[in-house]
C-alpha cells in the first residue's frame, strides 16, 4: 500500500516528468547527431563521386597524351614542325589594317581623347 501511495503523490509525479524530459532531451540529441552523420556522409559521397569522375578524366587525359597523334600535334605547335609537303604561314600577332593606322595618325590629340571617353 505505500508503494502506492509514492507512486499517486505529486513528488513522484515531478520525478517521473523530469526523468520523462531527460530521456526525450537525450533521444533529440542521439537523433540531431544522427541527422548530422547522415549529411556529412551524403556530402562525402557526393565527394567521392566528384573525385571518381576527375580521376577518370585525368585517365583519358593520359591516354591521350600517350598517343602518336597528340605527339605530333605537340611537335607541330611547340616545336614548329611540319610534315614532307606542307608549308608554313607566319602572320603577326598585332596585324593591324593600313588604313585604320593612318586614320590613327590624321586625328588631332582632341579628337583622340574624344573618341577614347565616348
Amino acid at each position: 500500500m505505500q508503494i502506492k501511495s509514492i507512486f499517486k503523490s505529486k513528488f513522484a509525479t515531478v520525478g517521473l516528468g523530469l526523468v520523462l524530459l531527460l530521456i526525450l532531451a537525450a533521444s533529440t540529441k542521439l537523433f540531431l547527431q544522427k541527422y548530422e552523420v547522415e549529411q556529412e556522409i551524403e556530402d562525402l559521397q557526393g565527394q567521392a563521386e566528384q573525385i571518381s569522375g576527375d580521376n577518370d578524366r585525368l585517365s583519358e587525359l593520359i591516354k591521350y597524351y600517350k598517343t602518336d597523334e597528340y605527339a605530333e600535334r605537340a611537335a607541330r605547335e611547340k616545336l614548329n614542325l611540319k610534315r614532307e609537303g606542307e608549308f608554313a604561314v607566319s602572320l603577326p600577332l598585332n596585324f593591324e589594317n593600313d588604313a585604320s593606322a593612318a586614320s590613327e595618325t590624321e586625328k588631332t590629340n582632341p579628337q583622340k581623347w574624344y573618341d577614347y571617353f565616348f
